[in-house]
């Protein structure tokens, strides 16, 4: 099934007339990978951000796009918690596990979006 960043990269081909080849040749891997990112069998790379960002000279709504489609299609999240407290860690796998209700998790949200507001 296309991703949401698989989605969004048919559209910026669609747009410029390019293959999967064409693209894959400008982000320097080979189609097939190109097709497996695109498809959910291959995490993004978080390196093609800046890539296609400058190979397409991406404007700032289609950046916005860009990122949303990514955030959209993560599936896998890695963390160190070789260095985090344990009620960092706590919360961390709390969420990980589904172990908190969603009104729990709005909230948390909030919490979230109020301090990264405050910075």
């Amino acid at each position: 099934m296309v991703t949401e960043i698989g989605k969004f990269l048919r559209v910026i081909r669609a747009e410029r007339g390019e293959s999967a080849r064409d693209m894959a040749e400008k982000m320097n891997v080979s189609a097939s990978y190109l097709s497996a990112v695109e498809l959910g069998r291959r995490e993004f790379p978080l390196a093609w951000e800046q890539t296609l960002i400058e190979v397409y000279n991406l404007n700032e709504a289609n950046k916005k796009k860009l990122q949303k489609a990514i955030k959209d299609s993560k599936t896998n999240v890695k963390f160190d918690l070789n260095e985090v407290g344990n009620k960092k860690k706590d919360l961390i796998l709390s969420v990980a596990k589904n172990n908190l209700d969603d009104k729990t998790i709005e909230q948390l949200c909030e919490i979230i979006k109020k301090y990264e507001g405050d910075k």
